[in-house]
């Protein structure tokens, strides 16, 4: 009796997957793009979660970053972690400029720490009264690893109003420079 169930389950199986394999199905599939076009293209998308429970949403793609959210205005994205002494004095600096230039002016503070204390990190934003959304979170990491694959913090890159690509900053960034840029 098991061998007969088993083989009835083999014929059904077996008809099934045949049937499967019609021309309408084939033509479907070699009409879509493949698998790793549809990656490719998922991959320059990026939703950011901040702090403050909101979301970033962007597209970047030869060194150029489109969103609803940022259109119009110049963006820094700065990867920093809280342990990073260089990053902590650029706070300030930020500050002011995000204050003095916020209506034409976005700072991304991109959280590069990985199962960051959430108590902690909010202490630690509060110390240093951060004005600009700051983003945790796995996206984090894969936004890093199309910037040239970061690996040391603190690094930042500016955006012209148009999204276009600038400026990288290695290090601190010279707050007389970006300055500079934003009076432009």
């Amino acid at each position: 009796m098991k061998n007969l169930l088993f083989s009835f389950s083999l014929i059904f199986v077996a008809l099934f997957f045949a049937a499967c394999e019609s021309d309408e199905a084939k033509t479907i599939v070699e009409d879509n793009r493949s698998f790793e076009e549809l990656k490719e293209e998922s991959s320059k998308n990026y939703t950011l979660d901040t702090t403050a429970g909101e979301k970033i949403t962007f597209r970047i793609e030869d060194n150029k970053i489109t969103s609803k959210q940022l259109n119009g205005k110049i963006l820094l994205i700065n990867f920093w972690a809280t342990w990073c002494k260089p990053c902590e004095k650029e706070i300030p600096a930020f500050n002011e400029l995000y204050e003095k230039y916020g209506d034409n002016f976005e700072i991304i503070g991109v959280l590069f720490e990985k199962d960051k204390d959430p108590k902690e990190l909010a202490d630690f934003m509060a110390r240093f009264n951060m004005k600009f959304p700051v983003t945790v979170g796995e996206e984090n990491f894969r936004l890093a690893k199309i910037f040239d694959d970061v690996k040391m913090v603190p690094e930042s890159y500016l955006y012209d109003k148009d999204g276009n690509f600038v400026k990288n900053y290695i290090g601190e960034v010279d707050q007389r420079d970006l300055e500079e840029y934003l009076k432009q």
